[in-house]
């Protein structure tokens, strides 16, 4: 398995073009992953949310670790952050 992303544009670039399209700031974003490819985008949103089932360093990269992708960490992360 492998991940081919062109230079600099990783997720975090993805991130940059949606909140400049709906007029949004940064400090306004969360991201939620688990995978390596994800580090750089939980460190650039104002809020990066590691997956439980993610690996140390993605969860290092992270300003908060949820549950599982299997035990709602989505959802769990978002009661946290008084969201929903």
């Amino acid at each position: 398995f492998a991940d081919v992303v062109a230079a600099n544009n990783g997720k975090e670039k993805g991130i940059d073009e949606i909140i400049k399209y709906f007029g949004f700031s940064l400090d306004e974003t969360m991201s939620f992953g688990d995978g390596g490819n994800d580090m750089s985008m939980l460190r650039h949103a104002a809020i990066g949310v590691a997956m439980g089932n993610a690996g140390k360093r993605v969860k290092q990269a992270a300003d908060y670790v949820t549950t599982s992708v299997d035990d709602n960490g989505i959802m769990n992360a978002l009661k946290y952050f008084n969201i929903i």
